[in-house]
């Protein structure tokens, strides 16, 4: 079959979406759009992320539409396709994506992947290099890193736990950086319709929600990088997907370019729409990113250079506190030790035990660090242990509220200050 584009109209972006199956099982829904004289171009197929539907993307076609075909497709259990689908994974994905290249006869196509949709396009790309023209990414990692890791396992079972409320606010505080908020403008209401957004996932949107985390944490790494030419890009302040691990994706693919969307977040397609619209269109049509305002075109091999620290690490001025086991033995907490804090900043903190020992088996989840001045309750997933008695701490934010009031004290210079020194041998530890 030949794709039987549209004219775009903000009218027709809301159309029910067309549906191909592929092997008779799996089903990917698409709306194709194009100008009669460009049909013959290879089209930018743009790959949905968890729950952007294909409204999320309109501004996307306006941008691309007069250049080149756009093809929305929402693969199995992302966007709004709402086919479960537990035991594909990503590499899977890509290939159903083949799939719907080869059955609708596109000879090349360019590729588009944000946030969760980035790894599906990209080992599409890697995959089936002689289908690739260009490829856009947002929000890449080449292997996960154990903290985001379990920051993803963590709201994944907080939803299966039916808690809701808390899950809802907790993917806020996980995706927004709470310390940049000046700098990114996300504003207040953007923030409570992102809140009522997850709040109000259905059934069916909250089990999908599920598989995609799963899915997540079955990626051990990129399987290859594709060689056609590349656009890496993240916003400056991302807390999610870091900027030197999208940058270190981008210095593994020979062809990549990688960008910093000033004064962006996770999602500087919504953030910063105009940059990033101008920063695609100006990729796709082979021109230099050079000219694109409101980036920051980063050298190859930054990776090694670029800051590593979703925050600026802060030293408490009183850095004793108390780290207890949620859990109990009769009338004993299982693990209940008066710590020093080394450092922290509003994502996790760096532990020194009083007494070396402690179990990351039994204790990883159900520890909370309790401090006095100021008075501090924050509830941890402690994701490494060194002999010494060091212990690497994320924050398990579940309550906006009690984030907010943290991020202010944390800007109070009557408790918390920076380090004299950048770095300390004794303490070089890195917890995002």
């Amino acid at each position: 079959m030949n794709i039987d584009y549209i004219a775009y109209s903000r009218g027709a972006i809301k159309a029910e979406p067309r549906t191909l199956w592929v092997d008779d099982r799996w089903k990917i829904d698409y709306l194709p759009f194009s100008r009669p004289e460009n049909v013959d171009k290879p089209a930018l197929l743009v790959v949905g992320g968890a729950f952007q539907n294909f409204t999320s993307y309109k501004y996307c076609v306006e941008c691309i539409y007069d250049d080149f075909p756009v093809i929305l497709i929402d693969l199995p259990s992302l966007g709004d396709n709402d086919q479960l689908a537990p035991d594909l994974g990503m590499e899977d994905l890509a290939d159903l994506l083949y799939g719907f290249v080869a059955e609708t006869g596109l000879h090349k196509v360019h590729l588009m992947g944000l946030s969760l949709g980035s790894a599906i396009a990209s080992t599409f790309a890697y995959k089936y290099p002689h289908l690739t023209e260009k490829l856009i990414v947002a929000g890449i990692v080449t292997r996960p890193r154990k903290s985001w890791r379990m920051l993803v396992d963590e709201s994944a079972r907080v939803l299966e736990q039916g808690r809701m409320d808390e899950f809802s606010q907790a993917v806020v505080l996980y995706l927004v950086n709470y310390m940049h908020l000046k700098e990114t403008g996300i504003t207040p209401t953007a923030r409570r319709l992102f809140y009522k957004q997850m709040k109000s996932l259905t059934e069916n949107e909250q089990a999908r929600y599920t598989i995609n985390g799963r899915r997540l944490l079955s990626v051990e790494g990129m399987i290859g990088y594709p060689e056609c030419d590349t656009l890496v890009m993240t916003g400056e302040y991302d807390s999610f997907t870091l900027p030197w691990e999208n940058a270190s994706f981008a210095d593994q693919c020979p062809n990549a370019q990688f960008v910093l969307v000033k004064g962006a977040d996770h999602l500087p397609q919504l953030e910063k729409r105009e940059v990033s619209l101008n920063l695609f269109s100006t990729f796709l049509r082979g021109q230099s990113l050079e000219q694109v305002e409101g980036i920051r075109l980063m050298p190859k091999g930054c990776s090694q250079t670029i800051e590593r620290r979703r925050s600026e690490r802060l030293i408490p001025g009183n850095p004793r506190g108390r780290m207890v086991s949620e859990s109990r033995v009769g009338d004993q907490f299982r693990f209940d030790q008066a710590v020093t804090v080394m450092d922290i900043n509003f994502f996790g903190c760096l532990i020194k035990l009083e007494q070396p020992g402690f179990s990351l088996a039994d204790h990883a989840r159900d520890c909370t660090l309790y401090m006095d001045t100021p008075e501090l309750k924050l509830e941890l997933l402690a994701f490494d242990y060194e002999g010494e008695g060091y212990i690497r701490c994320l924050f398990k934010h579940g309550n906006i509220k009690q984030a907010e009031r943290f991020a202010d004290l944390l800007r109070d210079r009557e408790y918390f200050l920076p380090p004299e020194k950048d770095e300390r041998p004794a303490v070089r530890r890195i917890y995002g």
